[in-house]
């Protein structure tokens, strides 16, 4: 009997341990997030609000954030000019290490941008437009964001998070952290002359983010292939459709995705909690044989071989053959400025492509910065222009029709 009142008793203690827990980050996710809020609340109306009897035109001059779209018609023109204001807000996340979390696989920018592509209209608020501009053909609008529309949109997304986060499905849970990292995003759009303190500001942010990556439960992962393209990705046991966010444990997976009319794609990814990875599939035609390209790589980092084994992974073989009717032109510029004791490397691609001697596609690409010293220079500058080539090579081969480009027939 006693035996039975003793487990019992622990049994309870138990629960009421996990409860006190519970409860305990409840609460302070909550308090958190109310002080992020209410500091927020007091930014509202500090500056002349805008006149809406006036043009939006007239307002443009304030805007801190813009996206100009076209369209066939107004309204396609307005989501147009959306979908490019969403992408400015995070245009320059990467450089904000705050917001990137880690930056576990480089890959976290382009997740936050599809997330705040797909949810745009329901997170955007007091989005402004100018008045339709009949161009030759299309329509022409911009969207854009003022100071005060900014603080009143990361206002708005504080007051809207959800009480009880631990409640929430992976799905949820997601949205609320793309509304915190976006909520970051629209503080760094504005300076500090139009938001004193901001220090203050971004403090109570990074409070409230460390709270909600704390209660994650699952990763994410968006693998991403053209709109019009079929196939599945199996991963974790289990297939799913493409160009659709997969919600998953924190693991090890490997992936294997299988598209129609193209090569098939494999790898591998590790999955934190509160991880938001994105896949880009490239897209390789099945051609039917191997076709012959003539090949030329102009750069000062010895890259022609990693360059040739790249275009054989796409069904194409490199030769030197010059009166081929198909050519490939790689050059790879390096430049330098000196800056405070470090030197800062640009490292530019670009990609012509010959058809019959006529440029089929032209492809340019200017890669981030990066600083060196004297005694790393050499070798950073070959691993940085190598690993920029290669990746530029590779995008730009799976964004051109290959089929159409070698006359293949459908």
């Amino acid at each position: 009997m006693k035996k039975v009142l003793f487990y019992n008793s622990l049994f309870l203690l138990l629960v009421f341990v996990v409860s006190c827990a519970t409860a305990a980050k409840s609460e302070n996710y909550e308090s958190v997030r109310q002080n992020a809020s209410d500091s927020f609340a007091g930014l509202e109306g500090k500056e002349a609000a805008f006149d809406e009897a006036e043009s939006a035109d007239d307002a443009l001059f304030a805007a801190v954030l813009k996206g100009t779209g076209t369209g066939e018609d107004e309204k396609s023109a307005k989501n147009d000019a959306l979908s490019q204001l969403a992408n400015s807000i995070v245009t320059d996340i990467v450089s904000k290490t705050v917001i990137t979390q880690e930056e576990r696989d480089g890959k976290y920018t382009e997740s936050l941008k599809n997330d705040i592509l797909i949810r745009s209209n329901v997170f955007l608020k007091g989005v402004l437009f100018t008045k339709p501009a009949k161009k030759e053909g299309f329509v022409e609008v911009t969207a854009f964001m003022t100071r005060n529309s900014t603080v009143n949109t990361i206002t708005y997304l504080l007051k809207t998070m959800p009480e009880d986060i631990e409640a929430l499905p992976p799905e949820k849970y997601d949205d609320v952290l793309t509304m915190i990292y976006l909520s970051y995003s629209l503080l760094y759009a504005v300076s500090d002359r139009q938001v004193p303190e901001r220090e203050k500001y971004i403090a109570a942010l990074s409070a409230l983010k460390a709270e909600i990556e704390k209660l994650a439960s699952h990763g994410s992962v968006y693998f991403q292939a053209g709109s019009d393209v079929k196939g599945e990705v199996e991963i974790g046991g289990k297939s799913y459709e493409l160009n659709k966010k997969i919600f998953l444990k924190p693991a090890s997976y490997k992936f294997s995705v299988k598209l129609d009319g193209y090569r098939n794609v494999g790898g591998s990814l590790d999955l934190f909690k509160g991880d938001k990875k994105f896949v880009e599939i490239p897209l390789v035609p099945e051609l039917s044989d191997k076709k012959e390209i003539f090949l030329s790589v102009e750069s000062q980092v010895e890259m022609t071989g990693e360059i040739e084994k790249a275009l054989l992974d796409f069904g194409i073989v490199p030769t030197q053959k010059k009166e081929l009717p198909h050519q490939v032109s790689v050059v790879v510029k390096t430049a330098s400025v000196r800056v405070e004791g470090y030197e800062r490397i640009t490292v530019a691609v670009d990609i012509d492509t010959f058809k019959n001697g006529e440029k089929f596609k032209i492809s340019h690409y200017d890669h981030k910065p990066f600083f060196v010293t004297a005694e790393n220079k050499d070798e950073k500058v070959k691993e940085e222009s190598r690993k920029v080539a290669l990746a530029v090579v590779k995008k730009f081969l799976s964004s051109i029709d290959l089929r159409a480009f070698f006359d293949v027939p459908e």
